[in-house]
């Protein structure tokens, strides 16, 4: 039996890069998950427990809310942040000279060191790597698919079981643009634009008939 060469020795190397990202993104908050038709990420749970805050930020965030502020926008400008924030520290690890770091004595003392992130290999040849390119690869791993853009508008309204492009036009529709709504199911489904008429106007009848379904 001939044991397989590797035929690309960097392949691993190019995992750890993929494997760290993925891991990377799974910290910022999920926009798609919802607890009670609220974000998930938003704790209101309980009150307070011996003085002290059940949540973090749990107060700020009740009060926030009580003006009548959409948690759908307060998901996109906390995930917008996370991603910069992630950004930034990738391009701290390639090269602090991105952020400007190094280059300008007045605003930073020049360093004799420097940050590098280390792939260590524990299956097979024990072997290290060093871990670049993180900056410039980050965005294509959004599991969004979006490459770290914003959502954009409106959000999909949230009915359980139903496809994205049913979610969309029910989210059209209630905005006021009933065309876009009826071109969107048209387009995915690929029926007619009397059939994607019939099936919009029946689902919004269901959602109305259950508000609880939808925002």
């Amino acid at each position: 039996m001939v044991e397989r060469e590797d035929s690309n020795p960097d392949d691993w190397s190019a995992h750890a890069r993929q494997s760290f990202l993925t891991t990377v993104w799974s910290m910022v908050v999920d926009e798609d998950d919802y607890s009670d038709g609220c974000p998930s990420w938003i704790d209101l749970r309980g009150g307070r427990q011996g003085g002290v805050p059940a949540g973090t930020g749990a107060d700020a965030l009740r009060r926030i809310l009580a003006c009548g502020v959409d948690p759908d926008d307060l998901t996109d400008v906390v995930r917008e942040m996370q991603h910069d924030l992630l950004y930034g520290i990738c391009q701290l690890i390639d090269d602090p000279g991105l952020l400007g770091i190094g280059l300008d004595e007045e605003w930073s003392e020049p360093t004799d060191f420097r940050w590098e992130l280390l792939a260590v290999r524990t299956a097979g040849p024990a072997e290290q790597a060093p871990i670049r390119d993180l900056h410039s690869s980050l965005d294509a791993v959004d599991p969004s698919g979006r490459e770290g853009a914003p959502r954009g508008r409106p959000i999909p309204a949230r009915l359980p079981g139903y496809p994205l492009y049913a979610r969309l036009a029910v989210a059209y529709a209630r905005a006021g643009d009933r065309i876009q709504a009826i071109n969107t199911w048209r387009k995915a489904a690929g029926v007619p634009v009397s059939e994607a008429k019939a099936a919009v106007e029946l689902l919004l009848d269901q959602v109305q008939q259950d508000p609880g379904s939808a925002p």
